[in-house]
């Protein structure tokens, strides 16, 4: 939207109760865009989580009334054009307080502070006068699409909530051979073979995801809000895994792709995998050596691209020079997991 045309739109910010935004939605007189429940689940994790804390944080809604119905005080009926997902959270907290309320005694006290909370807090409404449907798509846009989004190395250095990123942060400072080996701290991923950094800051990331969960996940921020073991004790166990690899070929040429096939990502993968398969549930001493038992398994591969072992899988050859890289699908990881208990 042009900024003239949103200027001379009367706007005001109105502070609604939550309880009175969710009457409102479960009366008709809020509408809302189409939800995305993983979104919302996420959002009401959120505010269970921080409850206790009181560090919880949320932004203005921002919504549309009809034109000649604005008013300094209040708007009764809006549609909502940023906040629809919270507002949906808002809707839905009561069964989950409820279903908190039946499970241990970390949850039953995060369920009673967060619903004193909702019944005593307040959230802003920036609320605008006759926006046309298409006025309200394009700020909804502009809101969305347009804002900055914080990087993803800010959010592993200052997130001090995320398990995840707490650790990686905490590995990423204090492994010295990992430092060695390069982690690429500005793209998501890295472009062999003139990239010859071992990890981008996102594949450590999400590789430190697998001994959490033992999975690779796309979103993983929201699969690791609950975990077995300590911080402490997960950075243990990364620390171990990457002293194990680094002995089987040295830090400073890992990354290198014409050197070691450990540079494919696939391949690191599926080794965390194979490293830390069926342990996410067992204790902290049991994965140690099972880490060390399975890693040390490994030491007699010959990780060079020589090895005529990898054309055993999906791949193609790419780059200048021309070298082999695995395909990167669930498949092929599968598959070299597979190979490496073969071992």
């Amino acid at each position: 939207m042009i900024l003239s045309e949103l200027d001379r739109k009367r706007r005001t910010i109105v502070s609604y109760s939550i309880m009175e935004l969710v009457d409102m939605y479960r009366n008709g007189q809020i509408a809302t865009r189409d939800t995305n429940q993983l979104r919302v689940r996420s959002i009401k994790n959120y505010l269970l989580e921080n409850a206790l804390t009181n560090q919880i944080y949320l932004p203005p809604l921002v919504a549309n009334c009809r034109e000649g119905t604005l008013t300094l005080t209040e708007a009764t009926r809006l549609t909502m054009i940023d906040g629809t997902q919270r507002i949906a959270a808002f809707a839905q907290l009561e069964d989950s307080i409820l279903k908190a309320l039946k499970q241990d005694e970390e949850k039953v006290k995060q369920a009673y502070k967060l619903d004193s909370l909702m019944k005593d807090s307040s959230i802003a409404v920036q609320v605008f006068e006759g926006l046309t449907a298409a006025e309200e798509s394009q700020l909804y846009l502009d809101l969305n699409l347009k804002g900055k989004k914080v990087a993803l190395s800010k959010r592993i250095s200052f997130d001090s909530r995320n398990n995840l990123n707490v650790i990686t942060n905490q590995v990423l400072h204090t492994h010295q051979d990992l430092k060695t080996a390069g982690v690429e701290l500005e793209k998501r991923s890295i472009n062999r073979p003139a990239n010859k950094n071992l990890l981008s800051l996102s594949q450590l990331r999400q590789v430190i995801g697998i001994f959490m969960t033992g999975r690779v996940y796309v979103n993983i921020e929201e699969k690791v809000s609950s975990c077995s073991l300590e911080n402490s004790e997960y950075i243990t166990l990364v620390h171990l895994y990457f002293n194990e690899l680094f002995e089987m070929f040295p830090p400073e040429r890992m990354g290198d792709h014409t050197q070691c096939m450990l540079a494919s990502y696939p391949l690191f993968v599926a080794v965390a995998l194979y490293a830390n398969d069926q342990m996410e549930n067992r204790l902290f001493e049991q994965r140690k050596q099972l880490i060390s038992t399975r890693m040390s398994k490994l030491k007699a591969v010959d990780w060079s691209p020589a090895n005529p072992v990898w054309k055993e899988f999906n791949g193609t050859y790419k780059g200048r020079p021309s070298i082999f890289q695995l395909s990167n699908d669930k498949h092929s990881i599968k598959a070299m997991v597979r190979w490496l208990y073969t071992l």
